[in-house]
């Protein structure tokens, strides 16, 4: 079993946005990626938090991502906008895309945005979250589809085709946390097998098989070229198919796609066999009557779902995005707690740039 090292919060934010300044980024992006991940930490979802440092540091060494890019809209038609990342960090590109759809929503009602040359966002739930809480419904997904895309695979496969293609949707609400829905199509996200791998703990069974289609708990397996699998078998196949080939409104007459950070090279591209992107969309409730009242129906409707007996053995009824409130409220005051394997990665790329590590404890 793995130690931790548990630091701060706030101190890790630091930390991280002065390492991506150190690989090149401006000081917004540094902030806004640094931000992100740690988000991600707070709510649980170690997956995409911290454990991702190493991770683009190495792509940005390799070229994947280009850290000193500036998103921008590239065209507007009506409510529908293009936005290109420029090869730079996928979250600096989306959380600009999001504050364009939103003006564009507040004056038209809604808003669609397609998302070019992002490389990861990150979680996706963040947005949603982010959207809801100032008043809009947002949903966003992003994926990526074709021969030797990504690190799942179809519904009846043994070869990699998809990434694991996220959704998610955010609604205002009156309760404290937004509705939020924030869901992978595969069983399990391709980090959290990252974060098994640096705990050095198996897999549920189901999540994954081997390079040979054989079933495997072990996470050293994936990496080695095996491949996850959609939840809900064909159903979570479908939504991948779906989230790739909506995310594929961005990639339309794009010479040189990048697949929206999938392990594919940036611009490979196989006889038009290959798409992806990022779509999010907004929506003013405004637009069809009073957004106040709509909001207030979520939390009584909410409310009411929180009433429903709990069944045996259940700690009872959870609204969507109320277990990441909860372990953010926890980890705010606890800290964020760093598998030594995720540790030793930063510490090296510390000591590589210079940068002083946050104070920590360990566990």
């Amino acid at each position: 079993m793995a130690g931790y090292h548990v630091v701060q919060p706030e101190a890790l934010e630091r930390f991280a946005a002065e390492i991506f300044t150190r690989l090149g980024a401006p000081d917004d992006a540094a902030r806004e990626v640094a931000a992100h991940l740690v988000r991600a930490n707070l709510a649980g979802h170690d997956s995409h938090g911290a454990i991702r440092i190493p991770q683009y540091a190495l792509q940005i060494s390799q070229g994947a991502i280009q850290p000193a890019a500036r998103p921008e809209v590239i065209s507007r038609k009506g409510a529908a906008l293009l936005i290109d990342g420029g090869g730079g960090f996928g979250h600096f590109a989306t959380a600009f895309a999001l504050h364009q759809a939103i003006d564009v929503a507040r004056e038209l009602g809604t808003a669609v945005a397609a998302i070019r040359r992002a490389n990861h966002i990150g979680r996706v739930g963040d947005y949603a979250e982010t959207a809801a809480r100032q008043g809009f419904i947002a949903l966003l997904t992003v994926g990526a589809a074709g021969p030797g895309v990504g690190g799942a695979t179809p519904f009846g496969g043994a070869q990699r085709f998809l990434g694991t293609n996220p959704w998610s949707i955010g609604i205002p609400t009156t309760d404290p946390q937004p509705f939020l829905v924030d869901f992978a199509t595969t069983v399990v996200a391709e980090g959290k097998v990252r974060v098994a791998r640096d705990k050095h703990e198996t897999l549920p069974p189901g999540c994954i098989v081997d390079k040979d289609g054989n079933p495997s708990t072990n996470p050293p397996d994936f990496y080695a070229g095996g491949m996850l699998l959609p939840f809900g078998a064909h159903k979570g196949y479908g939504l991948a198919m779906a989230s790739a080939l909506l995310g594929g409104l961005a990639a339309i007459g794009d010479p040189t796609p990048n697949l929206a950070g999938s392990p594919l090279a940036p611009g490979s591209s196989q006889d038009g066999e290959r798409t992806g992107g990022a779509l999010l969309v907004v929506i003013d409730p405004g637009a069809f009557g009073d957004r106040d009242a709509y909001a207030a129906g979520v939390g009584r409707v909410s409310s009411a779902a929180r009433r429903v007996p709990a069944a045996p053995r259940s700690r009872g009824v959870m609204v969507p995005g109320e277990p990441e409130a909860r372990t953010t409220a926890e980890r705010r005051q606890s800290g964020v707690s760093l598998p030594d394997d995720t540790w030793d990665a930063i510490a090296k790329l510390a000591g590589e740039h210079g940068v002083t590590l946050p104070d920590h404890r360990t566990a």
